[in-house]
């Protein structure tokens, strides 16, 4: 072979492995801030301290590489493996230092840092490697390197979230991404016709990381088996959030992201409140919208009201509500509400689908997960609010779950004060019920004027519910609520307030 071809040949490499560890560099960010943002729920913080600790790390290697004294080809491979050993393995350290310890957070800057400090190493190396094959430094050179660099990190941000997540999960991502760490290593390792024992360690690298790969399932269901108190029947990691349906004796139990949703033993407490006490504030509902509900108990208890003749049940997960109609478990606390034909299941961003609707509701029920993150504060915004109050009819109530008025007291008030700026001519009202799984959980309800809440009677076949206990509910033991700041899509304060309700019960919540 020419020299002009050996040397083309090693450019196109060289390119090839600048633009490679560009995607995975940004990839890596991404599955930090995420898998730190799923176990915590803090996700402006999670992807903050990934993005800036990472980036530290990464001034700190690009200071290293002075340091550095071996052939440039051989540390860049070298410095190539390692990154891939410690972030192919970045969220199953994340997840056992989670559920093991309480020190997840330095875990997690440790991690980053040393993804940061590899990072910052692989361009300088690549530099060097560049002058080593007989490319001269300049500007020119350098500024392709760059656009090499910007290009794989726009490639990296849609293969991410469109792809990789949906499809591989977070941990199985990891060990993609590490993989391909190791596949730069073992390029630049053959142009440069590297000794046996570096293409031997290449190797056993790669098949570690493979093997880690094909069993990343078993190794999550490994952990979760300490994870959950009970044994784990099904899981699987979505786009939206990771489900997990656990089961002993006669209670099962559904979480996501690890919060638990319900408990079959007392969830009737919570589902039965949630409906009666917007349904009986309504004379022969017709009409009825439930946002989130993707398990389909809340529209089981919905079909007990005879005069229902819709409901449109809007959840973003697909994969939730046809997990609702398809596994035993859930169809079996359902009643396979699911598949009754007055059931339309829209699989959409709740918010989105509050202001594309051209329909009325009689009842509108919020049955959506706790404010945990920035991503769900539109759900419990002024303008989601003062929207409902338009897609409602004139007689129409709202009732949304307002997180625990015990664990959560301030989240609880603002979500009051929220709908009551937003709904300023309707009568709003608090009220609470004890759900032993939970504690006490609190409820927001809109209604056209005080005199028709609970004014109903209630159907057959309630488990808990009954006219006296929902009549002291939302009227003897309304709660007072004091006046306060409210949440809107500029200011959305209830994820803030929220998380500093739960911060000092973060520990004390057992599966």
């Amino acid at each position: 072979m020419s020299r002009s071809s050996t040397k083309k040949r090693e450019q196109v490499a060289l390119f090839a492995a600048a633009i490679l560890v560009a995607i995975g560099g940004i990839i890596y960010e991404l599955i930090l801030g995420a898998a730190a943002s799923y176990l915590v729920g803090d996700s402006i913080l999670s992807f903050s301290l990934a993005t800036g600790v990472t980036l530290f790390g990464m001034g700190i290697g690009s200071l290293l590489v002075n340091y550095i004294k071996l052939h440039p080809a051989t540390s860049f491979a070298t410095n190539e493996i390692i990154l891939g050993l410690i972030g192919g393995n970045s969220v199953m350290l994340m997840y056992l230092g989670f559920v093991f310890t309480r020190s997840h957070w330095l875990i997690f800057a440790v991690i980053s840092l040393a993804i940061g400090i590899c990072i910052g190493l692989e361009i300088p190396l690549l530099m060097k490697m560049f002058q080593e094959f007989g490319r001269k430094s300049s500007v020119k050179l350098f500024s392709k390197i760059l656009a090499l660099d910007y290009f794989g990190a726009l490639i990296a941000s849609l293969l991410f979230p469109l792809v990789m997540l949906p499809y591989l999960g977070l941990m199985r991502s990891a060990y993609l991404v590490a993989a391909l760490n190791i596949g730069v290593a073992v390029l630049i390792l053959k142009q440069m016709k590297a000794s046996k024992i570096m293409m031997t360690i290449s190797v056993i690298a790669t098949m570690l990381l493979l093997g880690f790969f094909i069993y990343a399932t078993e190794i999550e269901h490994g952990i979760d088996k300490r994870t959950y108190k009970d044994p784990v029947m099904w899981q699987q990691q979505t786009p939206y959030q990771k489900i997990v349906l656990t089961r002993y004796k006669n209670d099962t139990r559904l979480f996501l992201n690890r919060n638990l949703q319900f408990s079959s033993l007392d969830e009737a407490r919570y589902h039965e409140t949630l409906s009666t006490s917007a349904l009986s504030s309504v004379a022969n509902p017709k009409r009825v919208l439930i946002m989130g509900g993707g398990d389909g108990l809340l529209a089981r208890d919905v079909l007990k009201y005879p005069s229902v003749e819709h409901i449109t049940l809007v959840d973003i997960d697909e994969v939730m509500t046809n997990l609702a109609k398809t596994n035993h478990l859930l169809t079996d606390i359902n009643q396979r509400s699911l598949h009754d034909p007055r059931v339309s299941i829209v699989n959409q961003d709740a918010f989105q689908f509050a202001f594309s609707t051209k329909d009325k509701y009689d009842v509108v029920l919020i049955d959506l997960v706790d404010p945990s993150n920035e991503k769900l504060a539109k759900l419990y915004s002024e303008q989601l609010y003062r929207q409902i109050g338009n897609i409602l009819t004139e007689r129409g109530v709202m009732v949304t779950q307002a997180t625990s008025s015990f664990f959560s007291p301030h989240a609880f008030y603002m979500v009051a004060n929220t709908v009551k700026s937003s709904h300023p001519e309707r009568y709003v009202t608090a009220f609470s019920v004890n759900v032993p799984s939970f504690g006490e959980w609190g409820f927001v309800m809109s209604a056209p004027q005080a005199e028709v809440v609970a004014s109903q009677p209630l159907p057959k076949n309630l488990r808990y519910q009954n006219q006296k206990l929902l009549t002291f509910l939302t009227k003897q033991n309304a709660i007072s609520v004091p006046s306060g700041p409210t949440s809107t899509l500029v200011s959305p304060r209830i994820t803030d307030v929220y998380n500093s309700d739960m911060r000092q019960w973060r520990y004390t919540n057992s599966f």
